[in-house]
């Protein structure tokens, strides 16, 4: 996308420049961005989109991420949706989860539980796999959250979403060939599905109960294969203060050793989470500055992948875990290498 054509001369054209020569390179370089080319940067931004206040006012990241998108690379919206009933599509460069909390639901719901009774209670499907997902997790504002705590999937399971059936059986997990619309309108079965899917051989059981006998079963048409997404970052929110989560290759010799913490890697992993706090420190009163943070989270993956451990022991959990899950805003979400 930072490379996307813009006429020689043209602000759209020194914005992308700027943005990947003083901004992405530095980061994936030395850890971090210098105070002053951001200024040039927000300078750059207010002349050359129709958002105002870029220069002295608080942005939320979902405006700044729909200007560069928008207006700046003017690519096309990166996700697109399908309503079930009216077959119409709408496109986002954003999935915004907006829910009301399920009394039935944990205390602690993971990002693919929420994006999935996201998308059914709205009746729609991605349209297409996406090659990145932007997910904001449900909440209003900096201060009100709908759940205390939210575990950012580490992969996001699409094949159910992109076509309005699940993959699998809802009994056993088998390859979903049959669905029925009857299940899911009488609430027979606790889904939230628009249909109950369900391999040949269970479909057959479940309705032989004489209360299922008057259904009629339809083929799923389209099985969907299993699609997956990959977390590669998490932007986090407390009060005005943002900080990111980043998985990145390891081992990561892009830290500058005078920031990073005590190295804790996983020499057996191709990949590893560093943590990005761009004020973890100040130097100085008025006309001081302040002192960023990178530093390494092991185990963070561990910890993500066991959502039950997570549950039970969150109060043994390190510190970057319980801040992860307390103030995850936006979750990035990219197309595992291995579809």
């Amino acid at each position: 996308i930072i490379f996307c054509l813009a006429s020689t001369g043209s602000i759209n054209h020194n914005i992308q420049q700027k943005l990947r020569e003083t901004v992405v390179n530095p980061l994936r370089e030395v850890g971090y961005v210098g105070a002053e080319h951001m200024r040039v940067l927000r300078d750059l931004l207010s002349e050359g989109c129709s958002l105002a206040g870029l220069q002295d006012e608080e942005k939320e990241p979902e405006e700044l991420l729909n200007v560069l998108f928008n207006e700046i690379f003017r690519t096309r919206p990166l996700l697109s949706f399908r309503d079930e009933k009216t077959n119409q599509t709408t496109s986002v460069n954003l999935c915004q989860i907006v829910l009301e909390r399920d009394a039935d639901s944990s205390a602690m719901p993971e990002t693919q539980h929420l994006l999935t009774r996201y998308l059914v209670s709205q009746g729609m499907f991605f349209n297409c796999q996406p090659e990145l997902l932007l997910l904001q997790v449900p909440r209003s504002g900096k201060d009100f959250k709908l759940y205390d705590t939210v575990i950012p999937s580490p992969t996001l399971e699409l094949g159910g979403l992109c076509g309005g059936v699940w993959g699998s059986c809802f009994i056993c997990n088998k390859t979903a060939l049959m669905k029925c619309s009857q299940c899911y309108i009488n609430q027979e079965f606790k889904v939230k599905y628009s249909a109950v899917p369900y391999c040949e051989s269970c479909c057959t059981l479940v309705h032989s109960h004489p209360n299922r006998s008057t259904h009629s079963p339809q083929p799923a048409t389209n099985p969907t294969r299993s699609i997956k997404m990959r977390l590669s970052a998490v932007l986090c929110i407390h009060t005005s203060h943002y900080v990111t989560y980043c998985r990145i290759p390891n081992p990561a010799s892009l830290v500058p050793e005078e920031m990073a913490g005590p190295s804790n890697l996983a020499t057996n992993r191709s990949h590893c989470w560093v943590f990005f706090d761009s004020m973890a420190d100040r130097e100085g009163g008025i006309g001081g500055y302040n002192i960023p943070l990178v530093e390494e989270c092991p185990d963070l993956e561990d910890w993500l992948q066991n959502p039950v451990r997570l549950i039970h022991d969150k109060n043994r959990a390190p510190d970057f875990v319980k801040r992860l899950i307390s103030d995850a805003l936006l979750c990035f979400y990219v197309r595992d290498s291995q579809n």
